[in-house]
C-alpha cells in the first residue's frame, strides 16, 4: 500500500527549502513522487506532518577505539538513532564490533578507513540545534556525508527512487527557517536496511 505524506516544508535536493510537499512512498519505504503545491489542501490517504521534512542524517563513528563493551557501543549507538541518524561511517578495524552491537539493524553501517575520533556530546540531530548555521550543518548530515561516503544513491536527500528515511523537524522558527534547541525531531518513515 502506499504512502502519502504531506507538510508544510521539505529540503528540496538542490538545498532550497519547499513548501507544502506530498511525498508518497511504496511498500519498501522508497520515493515514487514528490509534489508540491501553491497552497494546503485535503486529499483522500494523506497524512499530514508538522514541520519541516528531511532525509534520515548520516554521520560518522567516533567511539574511541577503547570502547569494546558490546552494551556500551550499542548504549552508544542509540544515541545516533534517537538523534535521527539513519546511516553511519564505521571505521573498518571496528566494523565487527559495531555490526554485532547493531542487532535491531536500525542503523545503515558504511565501512570507512578512517575516521576522526571526538568525544563531542552531541550526535545527529544534537550537532544541528548547536551549530551556529544550522541549515549548513544540516546539508553536512544528509547530502553531503552521504556523497562523502559515496552512499548518495539511497541517502542524503529526499528524491524519487531513494529510500533514506524520513524525519520532521519542529519548533525550528519559520521565518528564517533555522533549528536551535526548542526544535524537535520526529521519526516519520524508517529507511529499511541494505
Amino acid at each position: 500500500m502506499m504512502r502519502k505524506i504531506a507538510a508544510h516544508y521539505w529540503l528540496r535536493p538542490d538545498a532550497s527549502i519547499g513548501k507544502f510537499p506530498i511525498i508518497t512512498l511504496n511498500d519498501d519505504h522508497t520515493i515514487v513522487e514528490i509534489r508540491e503545491r501553491d497552497t494546503f489542501q485535503e486529499e483522500a490517504a494523506l497524512e499530514l506532518i508538522n514541520g519541516l521534512l528531511v532525509p534520515g542524517l548520516v554521520d560518522f563513528y567516533s567511539l574511541s577505539p577503547n570502547a569494546r563493551q558490546e552494551l556500551d557501543i550499542r548504549k552508544y549507538l542509540n544515541r545516533f538513532i534517537i538523534g535521527g541518524v539513519k546511516a553511519l561511517a564505521v571505521p573498518k578495524d571496528q566494523m565487527k564490533i559495531v555490526r554485532a552491537a547493531n542487532r535491531s539493524r536500525d542503523l545503515y553501517l558504511h565501512p570507512v578507513d578512517q575516521v576522526f575520533y571526538d568525544d563531542g556530546e552531541e550526535m545527529g540531530f544534537g550537532k544541528i540545534q548547536q551549530a551556529g548555521d544550522s541549515l549548513k550543518e544540516l546539508l553536512q548530515l544528509t547530502r553531503g556525508n552521504a556523497t562523502c561516503l559515496g552512499i548518495d544513491y539511497r541517502y542524503g536527500t529526499l528524491e524519487v527512487g531513494k529510500c533514506p528515511g524520513i524525519l520532521a523537524i519542529s519548533n525550528l522558527c519559520y521565518e528564517t527557517l533555522s533549528i536551535n534547541r526548542d526544535s524537535r525531531l520526529r521519526l516519520i518513515v524508517e529507511s529499511m536496511a541494505l
